[in-house]
């Protein structure tokens, strides 16, 4: 058996080796996405992050997961491995083109800044193979169901409000 405690890395929680990494993006698709679509997409995400974090020396998935809005709806999706699958659950009510993700991955046995080229590497792989393009991105704090209390529309509010934050300081910055 191995010793989580001999895990030299710098992770989040180091004396078991375990790291984590979040990221909040905005996604959007020319055609319209609906539940089974968007559902699909999100365990194919989910699950392409945890074997991206096992190529890289992972020694397990803690938790990997996704919270969807859209003016739609809500969809979750995580996955624990790859040997696990994935699951989903939430509706939408009708098509959706444009959705807002944030992702946490938490993982053993490898250091934070591969859980983030791993989480990245997959949200973007999958997205492109169904046709999504990325619109915008930020690092995105832990989140738990307790963070998705607000309505919908205030939640798409404040993701957008975050994203464009980052805009408004490139631009007054001169960068």
């Amino acid at each position: 058996m191995v010793d989580p405690t001999s895990y030299d890395g710098h992770g989040c929680y180091t004396e078991h080796g375990v790291s984590g990494y979040g990221v909040a993006a905005k996604l959007s698709r020319k055609e319209s996405m609906n539940e089974d679509f968007v559902k699909n997409m999100a365990e194919s995400m989910m699950v392409a992050i945890a074997q991206n974090c096992m190529d890289l020396g992972a020694r397990c998935i803690g938790h990997i997961k996704s919270h969807i809005r859209t003016e739609a709806g809500s969809v979750k999706a995580d996955t624990i491995g790859t040997t696990h699958g994935s699951y989903s659950k939430g509706h939408l009510t009708q098509p959706v083109r444009d959705l807002y993700i944030a992702i946490n991955s938490i993982v053993q046995g490898i250091p934070e800044d591969a859980v983030k080229a791993a989480t990245l590497e997959g949200m973007h792989e999958v997205s492109e193979q169904r046709g999504l393009s990325v619109l915008k991105e930020k690092e995105h704090t832990y989140f738990d169901e307790f963070d998705f209390v607000a309505s919908k529309q205030d939640y798409i509010k404040q993701l957008e409000e975050q994203l464009k934050a980052d805009e408004g300081k490139d631009t007054s910055n001169g960068n």
